[in-house]
């Protein structure tokens, strides 16, 4: 409200137009307005107010608080740093770890098949010679009663026993044959797995340096979430010191020292009067209608 509208509505209450509702709703507007310009014309006018007095203590307090917030400033962008670096350690490692342990899995796996196929075939093998091993040892008892017998009629099928008997020699010879070869085979394909399984425990470490990374990334946030919070009661402060110097700029706009501090600033200051005079002419506009 300017004076010239002050004067006509002091002028209409005298004939009955009271519209104290309005003036009442105009002045809290106003003052919730003039608060933040000047908290804002605080803002920008504390660092100038050193050589006024009644202003001391609020000047060297948010001179404290600027340190303050400069410091826990530094410290959140040291942690961004830390967290934007785990972060692209913790993908790069993710993906190297999770490429490399999917083929070494896929090895391990074709390994432990061939040893299975080359176990089964030597389960086989050892059978099958268990049973020549039965029939070899029935021949001989066969062909040592035939010849404590003494009969010459005997004698073709002690020879046909003897020949089956060197068959089956025959065969023993080629399954140990066999034998050595799986067994050759196995301790192959155990050395192959001896050396993928490292590797694979060489990945299983490279993921627990992946959760070291993932425990670096957890601290950093929690430290930049710490920081921020005591950023925020730094700044909580400071709005109210800078309100502080608002108000007090705002007041006296007439004294020398405290126009020189806001001179960068003349519009806000300005404003913020024009909004304090209007507070006060609502205000007396109210008082005027009493109850």
């Amino acid at each position: 409200m300017t004076l010239g509208r002050y004067l006509i509505a002091s002028f209409l209450q005298h004939f009955g137009v009271r519209r104290k509702s309005k003036r009442m709703t105009d002045a809290a507007f106003e003052t919730h307005l003039m608060q933040d310009g000047e908290e804002i014309l605080g803002a920008y006018c504390w660092e100038k107010i050193e050589h006024i007095e009644e202003l001391s203590v609020q000047y060297w307090s948010l001179r404290r608080l600027k340190l303050a917030a400069k410091s826990i400033l530094s410290q959140i962008k040291d942690a961004e740093k830390i967290l934007a670096l785990a972060q692209k350690q913790r993908a790069s490692e993710v993906d190297r770890s999770t490429e490399l342990g999917e083929a070494l899995f896929g090895e391990r796996t074709t390994v432990f098949e061939s040893i299975e196929e080359l176990n089964n075939n030597r389960d086989l093998i050892i059978a099958e010679a268990g049973g020549t091993k039965k029939r070899h040892s029935a021949l001989k008892m066969k062909v040592k009663v035939l010849q404590e017998e003494d009969d010459a009629h005997r004698s073709p099928e002690i020879q046909k026993a003897r020949n089956e008997l060197a068959a089956l020699r025959n065969f023993f010879a080629a399954d140990k044959s066999r034998l050595d070869l799986i067994d050759t085979q196995l301790d192959q394909q155990k050395d192959q797995l001896n050396r993928i399984q490292k590797k694979i425990d060489l990945a299983s470490d490279s993921m627990n340096g992946a959760s070291e990374v993932f425990s670096l990334i957890s601290q950093a946030n929690r430290d930049i979430t710490k920081h921020r919070a005591d950023l925020g009661l730094i700044q909580e402060e400071q709005a109210i010191l800078f309100h502080e110097v608002g108000r007090f700029l705002n007041i006296n706009f007439m004294r020398i020292d405290c126009s020189e501090a806001c001179q960068d600033h003349k519009g806000i200051q300005e404003q913020t009067r024009l909004l304090r005079q209007s507070i006060d002419l609502n205000q007396k506009l109210v008082d005027r209608l009493g109850g």
